[in-house]
């Protein structure tokens, strides 16, 4: 059986057939040359992908199996691994969509079954569908709970999906001297990350005052030798990486394992959509206020690269996964789970995570303020959903753009 929003998928589908159809007129058009026929080849492909897609979206269920088919993924969750359904109220409550509940505690989306509470119909379908779990809907109700995720109780519970991040949807800090030797961990992980870069930071930025050296992103170790260079300059920096299985195992044996931070193969897949629309805004923001703050570039520490072949895109993506990952994990994944647990309200605990990722910016000069819209909207995307997957994403994508133009105009 299947269940989704019907008016939703035709509207997108005709609008697809649409194009389609557009696209299609214009490819078999006189005077268009090989070239925009072949794009206009490869759109009318795509569109039509679309099309088909969209129409097999939607919540299916058998007796074996529930599939949840979105336009870009499709999740296959075997019924014994999942306890029920619930509705989660997206779009400022305007809405309502099923998502179902896994045993685990994970939530799966049913993007393409959103419906407005008023509509009868749809809600007459959900139940009847929930009820072909048997008796499971207090399990699901009581999994929510734990989850901190149940918002209200009925026939089918009514769901958050990501509860964000406070002091009351971690696991307290148990009072007395756990909750102080709690304190002692964090500060030794967090300085155990932030201080090596705090130095090396404030170390490049005194070279450039003093004259000596400017910023260089590929500093050979042996500049005749790129290869070698290469080997050397990566095996380096993944030693950063070090700290990240430390944090992560911390976290998990006070009752927060990565699946918690959304660190799951599928909640990575959901993390795409966010992290594309986190990319979008920071590079927005970024270039906004380097326009504001472009009177003052002789404030900046330039840049001179060593000039590096274009085979150091490999070097680019290692770098910026290795960054995304350190960062992502530890300023925001660890740091920010323990401040909650230690009853920092949201901003406070905002205010020092934000503090400990732009100190060891400083070496760019007045230009570090740039950083501070892309720090911005992690922290807070973090805060807000629970998630660490999409913080992840968008930092690697938004590296890897930067870091591959360096590369290639070295």
């Amino acid at each position: 059986m299947r269940v989704r929003s019907d008016g939703v998928v035709s509207a997108v589908a005709a609008l697809a057939s649409l194009g389609v159809v557009i696209f299609g007129l214009g490819e078999l058009a006189s005077g268009v040359d090989g070239g925009t026929r072949a794009i206009l080849g490869v759109v009318t492909a795509v569109l039509l992908a679309l099309v088909l897609r969209v129409v097999r979206t939607g919540l299916v269920l058998d007796p074996w199996t529930t599939t949840v088919r979105d336009v870009l993924a499709t999740y296959k969750l075997p019924r014994a691994e999942v306890l029920g359904l619930a509705v989660e109220r997206v779009a400022r409550e305007s809405f309502q969509r099923l998502i179902v509940v896994c045993a685990d505690g994970r939530t799966v989306a049913a993007s393409w079954t959103i419906a407005r509470p008023a509509n009868v119909g749809w809600v007459t379908r959900a139940a009847y569908l929930a009820q072909g779990f048997g008796e499971t809907q207090s399990q699901v109700a009581s999994t929510l709970a734990a989850h901190n995720r149940l918002a209200a109780d009925g026939s089918i519970p009514l769901a958050t999906r990501d509860p964000g991040l406070t002091p009351q949807t971690v696991s307290p800090a148990e009072p007395g001297p756990q909750s102080r030797w709690l304190g002692w961990e964090t500060g030794f992980v967090v300085a155990a990350f932030a201080l090596p870069g705090v130095a090396g930071a404030v170390t490049i930025l005194a070279r450039h005052l003093g004259g000596v050296s400017d910023l260089n992103e590929f500093d050979l170790p042996l500049k005749h030798h790129p290869g070698v260079s290469l080997f050397l300059l990566t095996f380096g920096y993944l030693t950063t990486a070090l700290v990240v299985p430390i944090a992560l195992l911390l976290l998990a044996r006070t009752g927060q394992p990565p699946s918690r931070l959304g660190l799951t193969r599928a909640g990575l897949g959901r993390d795409v959509p966010g992290a594309l629309g986190l990319l979008v805004g920071a590079f927005a923001l970024t270039g906004v206020l380097a326009l504001v703050l472009s009177p003052l570039e002789h404030l900046n520490v330039a840049e001179s690269n060593s000039h590096v072949p274009a085979y150091y895109l490999i070097y680019a993506v290692l770098l910026s996964a290795t960054t995304a990952i350190n960062e992502e994990v530890i300023v925001n994944g660890y740091f920010l789970t323990r401040l909650s647990q230690m009853g920092w309200t949201r901003w406070s605990a905002f205010a020092l995570s934000f503090a400990v990722r732009e100190s060891y910016h400083v070496y760019y000069g007045i230009a570090f303020l740039m950083t501070m819209p892309f720090g911005y909207l992690l922290t807070r995307s973090f805060q807000k959903r629970g998630r660490i997957g999409r913080a992840i994403l968008t930092h690697f994508a938004y590296d890897t753009i930067l870091l591959s133009i360096a590369v290639l105009t070295s």
